[in-house]
């Protein structure tokens, strides 16, 4: 028989946060013209082209934790633990297939076309053994290809029925040490891809907890303090968001196009060292939650404008976010065989040109999304 809950964190209903659809839905797009890098086009604003200190993959890997821990955690909190175990098992496993059978596409479609210039680079080289290829594949020695994060996915969701089981018993804080602990352990093991999981489950669970824990801490933001305390909060965390947005669009644009000293040695000194993607040091992660809960408090206060104007389009990606990160992959992989993204110190396309491209990339994933191309065989 499954242990009963604790009854101070008992939540009969939980509403779909639209917010978080609408920002996932935002990270989707921004990834796709990361990836598709059409620049300039008019988007860049948006997107920082891939070289700020923050990047809305963290974003996404946040915010799908966060669901998790809301829908398989919260809502079934008076389910057995087997229920949301097997429901988490069942896609993690969908995940892992998924992953293997994109990388050995991508590995063919880099045979097929290696002498194409412009072919992602990473894939096995031809020749080599077709079943040793599906063997790294299979045990996660390998990758290739625009979707290499479903693997992490599958991962983090392999690991969420153990800290779902910790965080029924109240026990969150061990699941922040273990996060922790895994983290740390990469920033001091040089181990290339192979580790990089140990360091994106910091963000993946930290928004798992938060996701479980989410009525109680809404309860007590809602009850606990003022109205006009939780302006002064949000107006400020969203201050600081769109300054330290702002400063780092800056930094970004003179460090590769302006070079103004000492601004530009700055960058090239530090970034790597307080932003590296990889590693998540503690200044680009408390830069994130910055960023995060000041685009969340952002989206909360403008949610019906965003929502009359961009429904239509966030909304469909952000419900259906798996789906669209792996129609995301394919379209960017191709479009990159036959339209080459502008390379360092080369002539860029006119900016329309690169804003038509990256219009059609978008519109062609939402219309695989509206006429649900392939839904019962991509996970959504």
């Amino acid at each position: 028989m499954a242990r009963p809950a604790p009854q101070s964190i008992e939540e009969p209903h939980i509403e779909r946060i639209r917010a978080f659809d609408l920002m996932r839905g935002f990270f989707l797009i921004v990834i796709l013209l990361d990836h598709l890098a059409y620049y300039p086009s008019g988007l860049d604003i948006f997107t920082g082209r891939g070289l700020l200190y923050i990047s809305t993959a963290e974003g996404f890997f946040a915010i799908s934790g966060l669901v998790l821990g809301i829908v398989r955690g919260r809502k079934l909190l008076n389910k057995p633990l087997r229920t949301a175990a097997k429901l988490l098992l069942k896609r993690s496993v969908q995940l892992y297939i998924e992953s293997i059978i994109l990388t050995l596409l991508f590995t063919i479609a880099a045979w097929l076309f290696y002498h194409n210039p412009e072919i992602k680079y990473g894939a096995a080289t031809p020749g080599t053994p077709f079943w040793q290829v599906v063997w790294q594949t299979i045990t996660l020695q390998y990758t290739y290809g625009w979707a290499d994060f479903l693997r992490y996915y599958a991962l983090f969701l392999a690991g969420a029925p153990f800290a779902l089981w910790l965080l029924r018993r109240g026990k969150w804080y061990i699941v922040t040490i273990i996060n922790i602990a895994l983290w740390w352990y990469y920033t001091q093991t040089p181990g290339g891809e192979t580790w990089l999981p140990f360091s994106w489950q910091l963000v993946f669970y930290s928004g798992f907890i938060v996701g479980f824990y989410w009525p109680a801490l809404t309860r007590w933001w809602r009850r606990t303090l003022h109205a006009w305390q939780r302006r002064a909060i949000a107006r400020t965390i969203t201050a600081l968001f769109l300054l330290g947005f702002t400063v780092n669009f800056l930094l970004m644009l003179n460090a590769n196009y302006w070079h103004v000293e000492p601004f530009a040695a700055w960058h090239n000194q530090y970034n790597m060292e307080y932003f590296d993607k990889d590693r998540l040091p503690i200044p680009r992660l408390v830069f994130g939650v910055i960023c995060f809960w000041g685009l969340f408090a952002l989206v909360r206060c403008y949610e019906k404008i965003i929502a009359k104007y961009l429904d239509w389009l966030l909304m469909p990606l952000g419900t259906n976010s798996l789906y669209v990160y792996t129609i995301e992959a394919f379209i960017v992989y191709f479009a990159h065989l036959f339209i080459l993204p502008p390379q360092p110190f080369t002539a860029a396309a006119p900016w329309f040109i690169n804003l038509a491209l990256s219009v059609a990339a978008i519109m062609l994933v939402w219309t695989a999304v509206h006429r649900k191309f392939l839904f019962s065989v991509i996970p959504r």
